[in-house]
């Protein structure tokens, strides 16, 4: 499975390296990759390295700042299993479909999209319309992947969630 770990901003000098937006939890879960994918095409990493919030990537094929204007907006891609992460984090994709639970009990519905930002903006699909909530510590999160369920703090949930009520048209 790939997982998406940023989007081409720029070539990078003259040489084909490519500044790319940082999509993952930081350098050290990329540090040790060997290839990505753009438009389906696999490419060998030469060299990679972190600034600014940004990654850079030196790859086979892209020895020249035209060729690597090419590739200027392209998503890029890294096997799942090339990312190196702790054993209590996870993938945004593992999260999708997650049941929402509140310390209380109350089933809330399922997490429909993750929004990343500074704060993640967790999007959940409730019988009241669409919630949206930041992924905030004082929520006391429990995510567990296995059972494909994410617990929150009761109160602070109520304090942070905003609803989107359905209308005719949802």
């Amino acid at each position: 499975m790939k997982i998406l770990i940023g989007v081409v901003l720029r070539p990078q000098g003259i040489n084909g390296e490519l500044k790319i937006t940082d999509l993952t939890d930081g350098f050290d879960a990329v540090r040790n990759l060997s290839c990505v994918y753009m438009d389906g095409e696999e490419f060998k990493v030469m060299k990679i390295s972190a600034r600014d919030n940004c990654l850079y990537l030196c790859l086979r094929g892209i020895f020249d700042r035209n060729t690597a204007e090419l590739y200027r907006g392209k998503e890029v891609f890294c096997d799942r299993e090339e990312i190196e992460k702790d054993d209590d984090s996870y993938f945004i994709e593992d999260v999708i479909g997650c049941e929402l639970v509140l310390s209380s009990g109350k089933k809330m519905g399922k997490i429909k999209n993750v929004y990343t930002s500074n704060v993640d903006i967790y999007e959940v699909e409730t019988i009241e319309g669409d919630a949206s909530f930041p992924f905030l510590k004082k929520l006391s999160p429990i995510v567990d992947i296995e059972n494909k369920t994410i617990t929150v703090d009761a109160k602070a949930f109520t304090e942070v969630v905003l609803y989107k009520e359905k209308t005719d048209a949802d």
